[in-house]
C-alpha cells in the first residue's frame, strides 16, 4: 500500500476516534459487555480502495489481490446495493481460484459470498462446500455452508450443521448470524435476539470492522424486535444503526416499515423516500406509495406504483427484487403477474417465505386450493413470521379450515400486534367472525 493511501485510511482512523464520544452518548449502555470501539467511516474511502486494489491487479495479477479486490467489490454492494458489484466480486473471485485451483479457502468463501447474494444459493453452497472440506474447523465456511442450506428449504441438515459447531465451541460472528437465522425461522424469535445481540456488542468493540458490518447488526436487532412487536426497540437499534452509517439504506427502509405499519404516515413516507433515493427497492418503495395514498395524494402513489412496475419489468437486475415483487403485486390487484414472479423466486430460494410468497400470490389470484399446499409448506416450521402466519390463516379459513385459520391469526397477532397496516386488523376482525 503507498504513503498516500495509508494516509487517508489513518485519516480515516483519527476522524473515527474523534467521533468516539458521541457515538457512545447516542447508545445505551451495554454494563455487560465491552466499551463500544470509535466507528471509522470507510464507507467514504471505498471507491479508493477499490482503485487501489484494482491498480494492484493489473500490475501484479496474484492471487491474494484479486481475492481481496473481489472482497472489497462486494463491501461496496453492501454500502451501496449495486448488483454490478456482485458480478464484478465473482468474478475476481473466480479469477482468483483460476490461479491457486486448491486450498485457496478465502477465495472460495468470497466466490460462495457473491453467489448468495445474486440468489444463486445451490452454487454457492458449492463453493462453501469446498471452502469447508478444506478446512473443517473454519467457522464461517460452516455459517456459509448453513446459511445457504437455509435458504434453499433444507432446514435440518443446517440444523445439525450448526449444532455440530456449537458442540465443538465454534464461536464466530458469522455463526451467531447464521444460528439466528434458522431460530427465527423455527420459531424462536428470542433466542435470535439473544444470538444477534451478543454479537453486536462484540463487533461493536472491534475497531477495524466496517461501519457498514457494525451498522447490519444494529439494523438486524431491529428487524427482530420488530418481529417480535417491539417497535421502540426496533427504531431505536435502527437508528444507532444510522448513526454508525449515516443514509444506510437498510435501515431506512427498517424505519419506513415499522411507520407504515404503525400508521405513521408521514415519517413512513420521509423513511421511505430517502431509503429510495438511496436503493429503489421495490419493498421501499411499496411503502412510499402506501404512504402516498394513505396521505391522500393519489397521483403521487400511481406514479410510484408505475416505478415499481417498471422495475418490475426492465429493473430488476439478476431477479433480485422478485419476492418483493410479489408481494407488493399481491396486495394491489396484480395478482396474475404476482404468481408468475413467486414461481421463479420458488425455483431459485425453497425456503418457508418462498412458499409464502407463492401461496399468497395464487390466494389473491383466487386459486385457494392450490394455495393451501404451498402455505402448509410455508408453516412447516412455525416460523416467527406475522405476516406469514396471516397469509396461512387467510388461506385456511378461505378453504374451510376455522380453528387453523383462528390459531394461526392469534399467532400472528402474538408475534407482532401492529405487524400490517391494514392486515394486522382484518387478522382481529376474522377472529371474531370464526367465534372460536
Amino acid at each position: 500500500m503507498n504513503l498516500r493511501t495509508a494516509a487517508v485510511l489513518a485519516a480515516t482512523a483519527l476522524a473515527g476516534l474523534a467521533a468516539w464520544p458521541t457515538f457512545v452518548s447516542t447508545r445505551e449502555a451495554q454494563a455487560s459487555g465491552p466499551t463500544p470501539a470509535p466507528v471509522v467511516a470507510d464507507y467514504r474511502e471505498r471507491g479508493r480502495l477499490v482503485a487501489f486494489y484494482e491498480d494492484a491487479v493489473r500490475r501484479h495479477p496474484d492471487q491474494i489481490v484479486t481475492r481481496l479486490l473481489a472482497s472489497q467489490y462486494l463491501q461496496r454492494f453492501r454500502e451501496t446495493a449495486d448488483p454490478a458489484d456482485l458480478v464484478r466480486g465473482e468474478h475476481m473471485a473466480e479469477r482468483s481460484l483460476t490461479l491457486q485451483p486448491r486450498f485457496n479457502v478465502a477465495a472460495e468463501m468470497t466466490l460462495a459470498s457473491s453467489l448468495s447474494s445474486l440468489h444463486r444459493f445451490r452454487e454457492a453452497l458449492v463453493h462453501a462446500q469446498r471452502a469447508l472440506e478444506i478446512e473443517p474447523g473454519n467457522a464461517a465456511a460452516v455459517a456459509q455452508v448453513a446459511s445457504a442450506e437455509i435458504e434453499l428449504g433444507r432446514y435440518d441438515d443446517a440444523y445439525d450443521l450448526l449444532r455440530s459447531a456449537r458442540r465443538g465451541g465454534a464461536n464466530d460472528l458469522a455463526l451467531a448470524t447464521a444460528s439466528a437465522r434458522y431460530d427465527e425461522i423455527s420459531g424462536s424469535v428470542a433466542a435470535a435476539q439473544r444470538a444477534i445481540e451478543l454479537a453486536m456488542t462484540q463487533v461493536d468493540a472491534v475497531i477495524d470492522d466496517s461501519a457498514e458490518s457494525r451498522a447490519w447488526f444494529h439494523f438486524r436487532a431491529g428487524e427482530l424486535a420488530w418481529t417480535a412487536g417491539d417497535g421502540p426497540a426496533a427504531e431505536h437499534r435502527f437508528r444507532e444503526a444510522l448513526d454508525i452509517f449515516p443514509e444506510y439504506p437498510r435501515a431506512l427502509n427498517g424505519l419506513a416499515r415499522l411507520y407504515w405499519s404503525e400508521h405513521r404516515w408521514p415519517e413512513a413516507l420521509d423513511a421511505a423516500r430517502r431509503a429510495a433515493a438511496l436503493v429503489p427497492l421495490p419493498e421501499t418503495l411499496g411503502y412510499e406509495a402506501d404512504a402516498q395514498r394513505a396521505l391522500g395524494d393519489a397521483p403521487a402513489a400511481r406514479a410510484t406504483d408505475d416505478l415499481i412496475t417498471a422495475i418490475a419489468r426492465i429493473g430488476n437486475a439478476k431477479n433480485l427484487n422478485d419476492r418483493a415483487l410479489a408481494l407488493y403485486f399481491a396486495d394491489h390487484g396484480l395478482a396474475n403477474e404476482a404468481v408468475v414472479i413467486a414461481r421463479r423466486d420458488l425455483a431459485v430460494r425453497e425456503d418457508v417465505f418462498a412458499d409464502d410468497t407463492l401461496a399468497w400470490a395464487l390466494a389473491r389470484a383466487g386459486r385457494w386450493s392450490d394455495a393451501r399446499a404451498f402455505a402448509e409448506r410455508a408453516v412447516r416450521r412455525n416460523t416467527a413470521d406475522a405476516r406469514l402466519q396471516y397469509h396461512a390463516g387467510v388461506i385456511a379459513m378461505e378453504t374451510g379450515e376455522r380453528a387453523e385459520a383462528a390459531r394461526r391469526f392469534r399467532r400472528a397477532l402474538t408475534l407482532n400486534p401492529r405487524f400490517h397496516p391494514y392486515d394486522a386488523d382484518d387478522a382481529r376482525r376474522r377472529i371474531a367472525e370464526l367465534r372460536l
